[in-house]
């Protein structure tokens, strides 16, 4: 019997420290393998804002934005380049899609 797990793994990984703030931005893809998912990857982000002082964190992330890895890849270009935070992964999004 053939397993229906969803398959998936980190495409790649940036990290900045700008002013004691250090950025991790993460672009995961994800393919389910079921009938209905029709094995069609998935691209999924998420940025990590650590204070290094502190220690405090903060975290967002996206789940399946984008099904094509060109625009996924611009996508989290854009927010390595404009140093997004988690608050700011919302607002993105829906400037992006909206």
């Amino acid at each position: 019997m053939k397993s229906n797990a969803t398959k998936s793994r980190t495409v790649r990984t940036e990290v900045r420290e700008v002013e004691g703030i250090k950025y991790r931005y993460e672009l995961t893809r994800r393919e389910n393998r079921s009938v209905a998912g029709f094995g069609i990857p998935l691209y999924s982000f998420a940025v990590v804002m650590e204070f290094t002082d502190t220690g405090k964190r903060s975290e967002g992330n996206t789940t399946d934005l984008f099904a094509d890895s060109g625009k996924a890849m611009r996508f989290f270009e854009k927010l390595v380049d404009n140093l997004a935070t988690p608050i700011d992964l919302a607002y993105i999004v829906e400037d992006e899609l909206g």
